[in-house]
């Protein structure tokens, strides 16, 4: 987990340029012992937060810090609307204490006559879950988050298929390529909004080009230890988005991509 000192050194250093900020990678974010910490320290600065949490942990407790904490945006990860469907992905997982939390983070913010956090659901469609869609909307409005959003869910190996493409295309990165595999439905061109939009910082202060790095393969250096400017335009950084502009089919983790 990300020292307070650390996460505050990198807030000094680039709120100026920090436009948004999602506090969130690779883990449950709640879990952090002093998250809403961390919000409030870049709310001070005047950045904009956003995170995305199971909603495990929205416990009284952890409600009234987040709304004091200046949060902007809050996404919930919920991938089914029963309990069968839903533990189906989130392996462990108890839907009941997710609506709990939400209807508790709402509830408690309308009775404040609070703006924020706008609450977005999202909902990743898998061909385990698509039949759920029609009741969704009607799941949501009961709940009264903000927004719905549909996503399409990336998927390793999927040139063999998958029981978690759904068989309505429209919400799936993959269609049938007509020879018995599957290939993405947009095919990746030269180029990546990302890669000049900003970065993903690690908990232990390693920067690498975005959220499909998931395994920090691509280490471009270390906030620890050089600023995030000099990071930017240093010759790792650089060359990483040459190849990508010359051929990012190179790049594994670009492969799978559809930005």
């Amino acid at each position: 987990m990300i020292a307070i000192g650390l996460f505050e050194k990198i807030i000094q250093e680039n709120h100026q340029h920090l436009h948004y900020l999602h506090l969130y990678f690779q883990g449950e974010p709640f879990l952090h012992p002093h998250f809403t910490k961390l919000i409030e320290i870049a709310h001070t600065y005047g950045v904009y937060t956003a995170t995305s949490t199971n909603a495990h942990y929205l416990t009284q407790a952890n409600v009234a810090k987040t709304l004091q904490s200046g949060l902007r945006q809050l996404i919930v990860s919920v991938d089914g609307i029963t309990q069968e469907i839903y533990e189906n992905y989130r392996v462990g997982g108890k839907l009941a204490k997710v609506e709990e939390g939400i209807r508790r983070l709402i509830q408690t913010r309308n009775e404040r006559n609070l703006r924020y956090p706008y609450v977005i659901l999202q909902f990743l469609v898998t061909g385990v879950n698509e039949h759920q869609i029609p009741a969704l909307q009607e799941w949501c409005e009961n709940l009264e988050v903000d927004e719905l959003q549909l996503k399409s869910t990336q998927i390793y190996n999927y040139e063999d298929g998958s029981p978690l493409i759904p068989t309505n295309l429209e919400y799936s990165r993959y269609i049938p390529d007509g020879k018995g595999k599957w290939k993405l439905k947009k095919q990746p061109e030269n180029k990546c909004w990302r890669m000049w939009q900003g970065s993903v910082i690690t908990w232990d202060g390693r920067v690498v080009p975005c959220c499909f790095d998931k395994d920090a393969s691509h280490v471009f250096g270390s906030v620890k230890e050089n600023s995030l400017a000099s990071i930017w335009r240093n010759a790792p950084y650089q060359a990483f988005r040459g190849q990508l502009l010359a051929d990012r089919t190179q790049i594994e983790i670009c492969s799978n991509c559809t930005e």
